[in-house]
């Protein structure tokens, strides 16, 4: 085997690998913010829905990891904790991240 074909399969390996860890740093951050919030402050279908992608990710395989799909994920993400500063004052719900979007 080439080194080129060795470098390739570690790259590929290396990006799904980050891009799965994006998914779980918005998974959790949003249910850790929830349960910092209290029941019901983030509407039940979205935390059940990260409920459910929790659940779902060690079953996802590397080839079925597509970076759209993440950068949906967080998109959703960052609106939601927009809305969240905007209801609740950027001062009084700190976030678990440190402000960084994803």
């Amino acid at each position: 085997m080439d080194r080129t074909m060795i470098f390739k399969r570690f790259r590929h390996k290396q990006t799904s690998r980050h891009l799965r860890l994006r998914v779980e740093s918005c998974v959790d951050i949003i249910l850790e913010l929830n349960d910092r919030l209290g029941a019901g402050k983030i509407k039940p279908e979205i935390i059940q829905q990260f409920e459910r992608l929790r659940e779902s990710l060690p079953y996802v395989t590397d080839e079925s990891v597509d970076e759209r799909d993440i950068d949906r994920i967080e998109e959703a993400t960052n609106q939601l904790l927009a809305e969240i500063k905007v209801a609740y004052g950027e001062n009084r719900v700190r976030l678990p991240h440190d402000g960084a979007e994803h």
